[in-house]
């Protein structure tokens, strides 16, 4: 039951109110999944609360990483979040929110959509895993939330295949 325990400190965290961006900066670092810090392991868990930040209906990050890691986590955390599981977080909370597995169909689809969570390998980075990312598409592209560890700040690309061109694509959840 470390969820319960991880939410219990999570929730004394003081976070930025809004979209979150950093996962290993100031105190979002500290916030927990599992048995290690989301610094190493929340991409996930940011990106849904970005996703549902971005759609107008937030929920507290605390609450978010609670209810995913029963059934989502990976081997207690140490590969943060399986990014299927979120199909069942995104059901289960009846948000309008679709998977997709096949990138040029995610990519086909995303165009007639506003916002998204993607899932991908780190291509030229090996050693770094997977990440999780929450994105929006806007007339000059997309701009991609909690790009990375330490950047604070979402970042704009001039196209999805311009950003993914570094990364092999797992999934994707376009929102309605």
């Amino acid at each position: 039951m470390i969820e319960k325990s991880n939410f219990k400190k999570n929730i004394e965290v003081e976070l930025e109110k809004g979209l979150l961006n950093g996962q290993g900066a100031g105190n979002l670092a500290t916030c927990r999944y599992g048995f290690f810090p989301m610094s190493y392991n929340g991409c996930e868990i940011i990106a849904v609360y970005n996703l549902r930040c971005l759609m107008g209906i937030p929920v507290p990050l605390p609450d978010v990483a609670k209810e995913i890691y029963p059934y989502g986590n990976a081997f207690s955390g140490l590969f943060g979040t399986w990014p299927g599981a979120l199909e069942r977080y995104f059901k289960e909370n009846n948000l309008p929110v679709h998977k997709i597995d096949d990138y040029y169909a995610f990519r086909n689809e995303f165009e007639h959509h506003k916002f998204a969570v993607i899932s991908f390998w780190n291509a030229n980075h090996i050693f770094k895993g997977l990440h999780t990312v929450a994105i929006e598409n806007f007339s000059g592209g997309i701009k991609v939330y909690n790009r990375s560890n330490k950047c604070t700040y979402p970042v704009e690309y001039k196209s999805l295949d311009y950003y993914m061109d570094a990364h092999r694509f797992i999934c994707g959840y376009y929102a309605e």
